[in-house]
Parts: structure tokens; C-alpha cells; sequence
């Protein structure tokens, strides 16, 4: 008889969190599966920032509540990207041996309604031949795409312009105004697209990671620039690489980061905030560091904006055909840190995303 387990959230985060301390994986009752529901074995998962932001703590208000994100509570087991094989169905919409990709609990086996509420991350089945390690990385794609090409202060380019005979005049101008743009947490899942995405569209693109070692493989893309800030001045480097400034500020990790990219926007530059991982292990207090240099606002007139996905469904199929079309002409990457063994492994995956070890998506693998 299968038996099932899961990661529960047992202790509030210290000051730097480890999952480990933070989760307990425990033996747990096999989920019930009513007529219209699915059950599923789960194959593999990744870990994603969200796993901390949106922990039930003291003092974090993120704003999970207004967008309508269930906060994970003491004794809950907390959710996670997964990609799970269909091994029982009473659904029409899914047939045994189907494989999904989602958000679930993390455990080993997860059991779902085939007609899911409106909103609501439904499990997407996987394409034929679709790598699923690839498949984990797409929420991360699909955050980058949308920002790219839909969000004010992400977009480089009017998205009225791209067409007819508009469209061909500003690719025209554009080539003598070349945009530059700043990504943070570029060997991240999100930054390596963002990344990607910006260059596709001839832009003078600068990352920033941690180690010289990761910079290097992000330039493998194609990046023009890419700061290693543990080992380089952020600040000196930018004056280096960007002496014009920047008009499009991509931005993963906020902090310090936010403050020094800041300094070093063009008048009328944009800053879009996708998210803020440096800030993760200030939480548990809710002491964040915050935005220093906000002050630039209204000298450098910049235009400031947020991001979170959830906010942004009726985007998301336009967005994930884009992204099929990049990667089958060759324009779009992803790339994967493989881990394999079993769910109690998670915690190492966990904490490398973290702790700067991981490159890309943290992909763990389950024995089956």
C-alpha cells in the first residue's frame, strides 16, 4: 500500500532561516479522492521565495490576504511547484498517466478537483516531449514574459508599437537608442528569462549575482554585463558598465541592491519590483531593511512599479505562448540546479536557493 508524507510547517523562522528547522517531514493519511477529483504521485518539485514570504509570521504583511494567497500556518504543510503523475482519476478532464505541473502541498501524493475554482493555479498538463525539470521553471518564465512585455514599468518598447508599419519604423529608431537594463538575482530562474527576454529585444543588459563563477554562466546567454556583487562594488561596476544610466530596472532582491541600482537611473527610468529576496530572513521580525534611496523619485522622475503573478491570470496563456515560441526558435533558455533522492531531501534544495548555491531553478527529483 502507497504511503504518503509531507513537509509541515512546525516553528517560526529565526533570523536566518533554515528548512530544517522551520518544517518537519511527517507520515500523513492518503488524500481522499471524491468523484470529480484526481489523485496524483508527486515526481518532482522546486523551492521558490514564495515558500518563505508567505509564512503566517509576526509583523510580515506582504499582502498575500488582498490577492487572495492562503497564508501557510502553524500545521499546515506548506505548498510548493510540483510536477505530479496522474495515478487515480474520477475526472474526465485527466486520465492515469497524465503528468501536471502546479502548485500543491508538498507531499507525496496530492489529490485535486478536475474542474478547479475560478482563480485558481489549475494543474496544467504537460506538453508531449516537454522536459518537466523545464516545465518547473515556468512560472518563473512566465512572471518575466509578462513584465517584459506587459508591465509599464517593465516594458522597454510601447506594446502598441511592435506592429505594422509602426512597428518597423521604431525598430528602426530604436537601434539608435538602445535601451539598458538592470536584472538582479540574474542566475535566478526569473532573472535568467528577464534576462533573455530584454536581450532579444537589443537591449544593453546587466545582471547581477553573487560570484564571478555564476556571472560567468549567466554571460554564456549572451548578457552583455555581469556583476558579482560579493566579489565586486556594485556601485563602481555600474558606473563602469552603465556610464548612460538605466532605463529599466528589473528588480529581484530589493535592499541594497534597490538603493545602488537607484542611483544610477536615467531621468524618467522605471523600476519594477518583482520581488525582494534579500529581505527573506528579516520577516520573522518584520524589520525590513527598506528602499533608502527613494529620494531619487522626484529628481530622476522615475516611475515605480509591482509585480506578483496571481494578479495576472488572463495574461497568462498569450504569455505562455510566447515563451513556447522563443525557446522553439532557439531565443529562450532555462536552465536547472538537478537534486535527486527523496522529499526529505527538499530541505538542502530548500536552503541552497537561498543561500546562493543554486543556478536557476532548484529542481529536486523523487525516487520513485
Amino acid at each position: 500500500m502507497a504511503k504518503n508524507e509531507g513537509f509541515v510547517y512546525v516553528k517560526e523562522p529565526g533570523p536566518v532561516p533554515k528548512f530544517n528547522d522551520c518544517f518537519e517531514l511527517r507520515s500523513m493519511d492518503m488524500p481522499e479522492v471524491k468523484e470529480g477529483m484526481v489523485l496524483g504521485k508527486v515526481l518532482m518539485t522546486s523551492s521558490a521565495p514564495h515558500l518563505w514570504a508567505f509564512l503566517k509570521l509576526p509583523g510580515n504583511d506582504v499582502g498575500a490576504e488582498a490577492v487572495g494567497l492562503k497564508r501557510t500556518t502553524l500545521g499546515e504543510v506548506v505548498p510548493s511547484e510540483v510536477i505530479a503523475e496522474v495515478v487515480e482519476s474520477r475526472s474526465p478532464k485527466f486520465k492515469v498517466g497524465d503528468k501536471v505541473s502546479s502548485f500543491f502541498p508538498l507531499q507525496r501524493y496530492v489529490a485535486w478537483h478536475g474542474k478547479p475554482e475560478a482563480g485558481s493555479f489549475a494543474p496544467v498538463k504537460l506538453l508531449p516531449g516537454q522536459a518537466p525539470e523545464a516545465a518547473l521553471s515556468m512560472g518563473s518564465m512566465l512572471t518575466a514574459q509578462i513584465v517584459v512585455s506587459n508591465h509599464p514599468c517593465g516594458w522597454v518598447e510601447e506594446p502598441w508599437s511592435l506592429g505594422g508599419c509602426f512597428g518597423f519604423v521604431f525598430k528602426l529608431l530604436r537601434r539608435k537608442a538602445q535601451k539598458t537594463v538592470l536584472v538582479t538575482s540574474a542566475a535566478g530562474s526569473v532573472g535568467i528569462t528577464a534576462c533573455q527576454l530584454y536581450k532579444n529585444r537589443g537591449c544593453k543588459v546587466i545582471g547581477v549575482t553573487s560570484t564571478k563563477a555564476k556571472a560567468d554562466r549567466v554571460k554564456e546567454l549572451g548578457i552583455d554585463h555581469v556583476i558579482a556583487y560579493k566579489e565586486e562594488d556594485m556601485d563602481t561596476r555600474l558606473g563602469e558598465v552603465a556610464p548612460e544610466g538605466i532605463d529599466v530596472f528589473f528588480d529581484n532582491v530589493g535592499s541594497l541592491q534597490l538603493d545602488t541600482g537607484s542611483k544610477h537611473m536615467k531621468v524618467g527610468g522605471k523600476i519594477v519590483q518583482v520581488g525582494a529576496a534579500s529581505e527573506i530572513p528579516n520577516y520573522a521580525t518584520g524589520e525590513i531593511t527598506g528602499w533608502k534611496q527613494y529620494i531619487r523619485l522626484a529628481s530622476r522622475e522615475l516611475q515605480v512599479g509591482g509585480f506578483l503573478l496571481t494578479n495576472h491570470f488572463k495574461e497568462i496563456p498569450v504569455a505562455a505562448l510566447k515563451i513556447l515560441l522563443a525557446q522553439k526558435r532557439g531565443k529562450l533558455k532555462t536552465m536547472e540546479t538537478v537534486v535527486h533522492g527523496g522529499l526529505d531531501k527538499f530541505a538542502e534544495c530548500a536552503d541552497s536557493t537561498f543561500d546562493g548555491r543554486g543556478f536557476g531553478k532548484s529542481v529536486l527529483v523523487l525516487d520513485q
